[in-house]
Order: C-alpha cells, then structure tokens, then sequence
C-alpha cells in the first residue's frame, strides 16, 4: 500500500502531465498527417486506402472506432491521443520498478525515487507533451513499447506464462501501430541472444518469431504496395542540421547534462560508508541501451534504401530516456540530487525543444466555406495532401460551420495521386459545369490555373494565408476565386471608371457579393457602401469597405480586371420583418469628409433591389 505522501506525488506528476499535454491541444489546426489520419480511418475500405500508405491499420481501426462514440471534433480525436499518454506515465513507473527489482545492490532511497522520478522526466518530455496534441499515432507507439519492455523485463524475472503472453501481445500490437516499433523487438531479441541462456532464450525468440509472423498477413496483403508510399515526400537525409534537430527534440537544449545522466544510469552507484562509492554495470542496462541505439542504426541502415527518417518517427526513444534519466538522478544523493531535478523541472516546464508551426488551415478553410454558396465549386491543391483541408471543410469548421449544402468540393491533390490515368480529362469537364470556383492552392501543379483560364474563367479574388515556415522559410496559401461571367452589360457604371458587373444576395440574414471592373485606372482608393433602407427611407443595415475585404484597393486595379467585393450588412437598430432597397454607393476621403461618387446617370447612389425580408428579428 502507497502511503498518501506518495500517491500525493503520484497524483501532482500526473496533473503536471496532463496540464503538458491538455492546456493547449487545441491551438493550432490540423496539419496533413492529421487530416490524413482522419481520412483514412473512415474511408469505406481501409485496406485499398492503406495500400497507397506507409502505415499498419490497428491505429486507424481504433481512431474510427473511437469517433464513433467521441465524435469527428478536432477535440474528440487529439483526445485519442492524449489518452495512450497518460497511460504511459502509470506505465513507466512499473517499468522503473521493474528495471529496480533487477538491481539487487541498489539501495531503498534508490529504489523508491527512480519510479517517481521517471513519471516526472516522462511528464516534461516535449515529444509526448506536442504528439499528445495530434490525432496521430505516435502516443499509442510510445504506450505500446513501454508495454512490451515492461512485461518482457517482468517475464524475464518471473518466468511466468501471463507475463509472456502479455508480451507477446504487446509487441503483436505495438508493430501493428507504426512499423518502427519492430526496432523495439530486434532490441529484445539481441539482449536475448546476449544476456539469456537455455530455454529462456529459446521462448524469448520464438515469441518474437511469432510476432514478426503474425505481421506477415498484412504485410503479404498490403506490404508491395506500400513500399516507398509518400515517404519521399517527408523523410530526410543525415546531416549536421538532421543530428542537430535530434539532438535538441530528444534530449533538450540541456542535452549535455541528459546526456551524463543517462550514462550514469547504466549503471548502480554502491555507496559506503565514507561517501566513497563504485559503480556496478546492470544487466538490465543492455536492453535499455539497445533499445535506444538499435531503432537510430536501423534507421539510419533502412533510410539508405528507402525514404524513411524523420525526427518523430524516433519517438520510441522517449520512454528509455525518461528512465534512463530517472535512473541516473536515482544514483545521485542529495542535496545534489535536488538541485538537478529542480533544473530540470523548470527547464522543462517553461522551455519548448519539441514543436512546429502549422498552417493556418482553420481560417483557409473559414474563409472559402464562409464565402461560398450553393452552385459553387470548392477545390483544394495541397503539396504533400489535401486531407486536413478535406476534414475543415466536409466535417467540422470552427463554431461548427462546414462547406453549404449545395457547394461541390473536390481534391485535386488526392484525385491526382489516386486516378491518375484520368485526371487531365476529368477536370476540365468538372470546370466546365460550373461559373465561380474557389481554389486553395499551394503546389507546383499549374493544372488547375491551365484549364481555368482555357475556359474562360477570370480571377476575381486572391486572398494571401502567410505560413511561418521555419527552417524552409515563408510559405504563401492563397485561396483564389475565379468567375464566368456572361457577355451582359454591367448592371451601373459610376463617374470614376467603376462598373458594377454583377450583385448576387446572399441570405445570412443578408450579404451582398459584388463584382467590380474598372473601364479606365483609379487614382484613388474608393470605398464601397453597401446599405439597407427600409420604407420611409431610414438607414436599417450597412456596411463599408474597400473592395475585397480591403485588400484590393481601387488604386492597385488594372483595367478589366475583376474583383470580388463580399458585403456583410451589420443591423442598426435589429431587424424586423418588411420591405428594404438595398442601395450601393462608391465614395472616398477628402480632409477628413466622405466624398460620394455619383452614377453616370447623375444619381447619387445606385438601388439594387427591393427585398422582403421575413422572420429577420429570428435571424439577428
């Protein structure tokens, strides 16, 4: 029984996980492999769509599964995630209990503290503290190794049947997660080969044997088709810069100090009692070391073959670190001991080694599903995938909006990858039946803006996303509108060169899309007022901007060009139900004084339309 001192601790590390991990879960979008975690777990056939991937399926089976009773929010599947997470902080402390129960001369102070201090160095690991925030796979490989290590350390000391199948299982199910982890298992099997004898050696192999043939199935199934899948797109090659990135996302910035510790416990310090002390190599440290050098030199060795590394992918060394690390504090006395913890408490609590910036998905998406409307044509180009973009427009928007019913929306991206042979033939026809289309673009494909243009469609609107890059510098988004427009007089022209194209409303209560052109160049930056009059002519609703959210001023315009201009009309004194003009009016500044331009008839503004509006104190 735990005495409440240490379930006090016990409970205080895991708040401290938890808070790592939870507090901002939800601060950046979806990136990619978000969106294509998503994709995959609930495409109708998980086995063809896992054939053109570079995965195993129990995650996505499990992640589908699991949004059927936690649901499709971003929330409901990061929280998957989270989940595998904290498990393993209650699993590495059995891990460092079992590591400890193997160290015959280690002391009852080193015993008692090394468990609880691998709780903790778990809980302030970067790497679990930002996967934990990602509807990715990475937490349950991390949950799954530590798994494996645990009982296979536990059956190695007992030798008992329950121990052994539960390792069994758990290598079973850890390299059905992520392939990597199989790096875990030839660890096991080389400290097998190394430090058993007899018949204990022989069960230890034929266990792995067993779960390396129970992949077999799927790699037979799926495996030729998976080789070589996309990685190329997203693995790297060593160099200075990779081994830097490992270096500081693994083992912090404080790297040197990690470093020496983990060294130190490899070993048990025996103290005496003039303070001197030796130091003992532990058996057990073996597969702690090959546990972290074997998955790097397999990788390393596979990379040369096929594209495989990335930093993350690495991730099944957190576990071995954090205990390393427990185990070297362990070996240290206070009041020493103290001070490096309380280091390495703060350096973790307030210091970020493992992260990167998204995309801003969320508002690409926002912006073209809060734009577009029934009849349109939503399209996506994405280098490296359209899935995250996929996922915000067909699933879950912030504050619950999705695409409108009525708008089509297609990949481009995944169209290419998928149906190759019938792409070049496809689009054109896709294009061709519709007159305004919404394009999120960030390739280097130009097919879209080829046949876009070869079928008459003009660009009326560029809106820029700007992405923080990193190390690969700035990288622009842009979501594009293009229109078709019929050869039909413009509905007003106004004394400065300005002509109205066309007007369509929007109800939500009430939005007015406009699309400009200019017949001559605009020396000033004219801004458009979009107003609603009830009956006697009073001012109800209006809203004012320069021509395409204000980031298309007239003065920047070329002649003919083409600009979409959205007016959302903001209530003055709250709706009601009756008859409204909808009145445009184009002015600029002059000393500080509005100056309205007038139509080439001589008016002073130019009334749209009549409309009825019903049930609009419902809508406001």
């Amino acid at each position: 029984m735990y005495s409440n001192r240490r379930w006090a601790v016990i409970t205080l590390i895991l708040l401290l996980g938890a808070a790592g991990r939870i507090l901002h879960i939800n601060e950046q979008s979806f990136w990619v492999d978000e969106g294509y975690a998503f994709y995959h777990a609930h495409f109708p056939d998980l086995v063809t769509s896992l054939a053109r991937d570079t995965h195993p399926p129990l995650y996505f089976v499990a992640l589908r599964l699991w949004s059927e009773v936690a649901g499709h929010s971003e929330l409901g599947l990061r929280w998957f995630s989270v989940l595998p997470s904290m498990l393993s902080l209650a699993l590495i402390f059995q891990l460092a209990r079992e590591v400890m129960a193997q160290r015959a001369v280690a002391a009852r102070g080193q015993r008692q503290s090394a468990p609880y201090l691998a709780m903790l160095m778990l809980a302030l690991a970067d790497a679990e503290n930002f996967l934990a925030a990602e509807a990715r796979h990475y937490t349950w490989l991390v949950f799954l190794v530590t798994c494996s290590m645990y009982f296979f350390l536990r059956w190695i000391r007992r030798s008992r049947r329950p121990a052994r199948l539960s390792w069994m299982l758990s290598t079973l199910l850890m390299v059905y997660t992520h392939y990597i982890t199989a790096f875990a298992g030839v660890a096991q099997g080389f400290y097998a080969l190394i430090c058993l004898r007899g018949a204990q050696r022989r069960r230890a192999l034929s266990s792995l044997v067993f779960a390396a043939l129970a992949l077999s199935p799927w790699l037979l199934l799926v495996g030729t088709n998976q080789v070589g899948n996309g990685g190329a797109n997203w693995s790297v090659n060593l160099s200075p810069a990779v081994i830097r990135d490992i270096q500081v996302k693994f083992f912090t910035e404080q790297w040197a100090l990690v470093v020496a510790l983990m060294l130190l416990g490899c070993f048990t310090v025996v103290y005496g009692r003039e303070q001197l002390y030796r130091l003992r190599w532990e058996g057990s440290s073996w597969l702690l070391l090959l546990w972290l050098v074997l998955p790097f030199c397999l990788t390393l060795v596979a990379n040369a073959f096929l594209p495989f590394l990335q930093p993350r992918r690495l991730t099944l060394w957190t576990p071995v670190i954090a205990l390393l690390l427990a185990l070297g504090l362990s070996n240290v006395r206070p009041p020493i001991r103290n001070l490096l913890i309380i280091a390495l408490l703060v350096y973790g609590a307030f210091q970020v080694d493992f992260y990167r910036v998204k995309p801003k998905w969320r508002e690409v998406a926002d912006l073209t599903a809060r734009y577009a409307v029934p009849g349109d044509l939503v399209l996506t180009d994405i280098a490296g995938g359209d899935y995250q973009l996929g996922y915000y427009l067909k699933r879950e928007m912030p504050g619950g909006k999705m695409l409108p019913d009525g708008v089509r929306y297609e990949s481009l991206k995944i169209r290419r990858d998928f149906y190759p042979e019938t792409y070049e033939s496809w689009l054109p026809q896709l294009l061709y039946r519709f007159d305004t289309v919404w394009l999120m673009h960030w390739s280097n494909d130009p097919s879209a803006f080829n046949w876009l243009r070869e079928l008459g469609f003009l660009r009326t609107a560029s809106f820029l996303h700007r992405h923080d890059g990193g190390a690969t510098g700035d990288i622009d988004m842009h979501v594009y509108r293009y229109n078709r427009f019929a050869d039909e007089p413009p509905l007003v022209q106004f004394d400065n060169g300005m002509l109205l194209k066309t007007a369509k409303i929007v109800e939500m209560p009430l939005r007015l899309d406009l699309i400009w052109e200019s017949a001559a160049l605009l020396d000033r930056d004219f801004t458009v007022s979009v107003k609603l009059l009830d009956e006697n002519d009073l001012l109800v609703a209006q809203h004012d901007s320069q021509p395409q959210l204000n980031q298309k001023p007239t003065r920047d315009w070329r002649i003919g060009e083409a600009v979409f201009s959205p007016h959302e009309l903001e209530s003055i004194q709250g709706w009601s139900d009756g008859e409204y003009r909808i009145v445009i009016e184009v002015y600029y500044f002059e000393a500080g004084q509005p100056v309205k331009i007038p139509t080439t008839s001589g008016s002073g503004a130019f009334t749209l339309a009549t409309v009825i509006l019903e049930n609009a104190s419902d809508s406001g």
